[in-house]
């Protein structure tokens, strides 16, 4: 382990990729409050243990900062599910958004309406801040 990766683990990314995604996933029905708690607490645990790795070409400073992207704006999208759900939840109840015709007649379909819309929070968020990472961390040629 070099001086500057002292006391900082790259394994962050992975494993709050896998607890977010688990309880998005997992969640049977509507997204509810714990998805954004565990949304919360994933990005915490990533803000405090990753740092990226001194990227050695242009293209590992793209794809680090997308991974990076792809996982935060994932941690984003859980920690808003809850009031994503709750906005679609009044859509359906006022109604300005109609359930489609497959989930009519089931009884956890809010959930399933709400999935496009978590979907899209997470892409927004994951080309904005891969966006900021590249600036932050971008690549630097060695100097000779």
């Amino acid at each position: 382990m070099t001086a500057t990766m002292r006391g900082v683990d790259q394994g962050a990314l992975t494993a709050t990729t896998f607890t977010t995604v688990f309880v998005l996933v997992m969640d049977d029905g509507e997204y509810d409050l714990l998805n954004g708690v565990v949304g919360l607490v994933c990005a915490l645990i990533l803000l405090a243990y990753y740092r990226p790795l001194p990227a050695e070409t242009p293209f590992d400073a793209r794809s680090g900062a997308c991974a990076f992207g792809a996982v935060a704006g994932l941690q984003v999208a859980s920690g808003v599910s809850w009031l994503v759900q709750l906005a679609v939840n009044g859509a359906v109840g006022k109604g300005v958004l109609e359930l489609s015709e497959e989930c009519r007649d089931k009884s956890q379909c809010l959930g399933d309406e709400a999935d496009l819309y978590v979907v899209t929070v997470w892409a927004v968020a994951a080309v904005v801040l891969a966006r900021k990472h590249h600036e932050r961390f971008p690549y630097r040629p060695p100097s000779a």
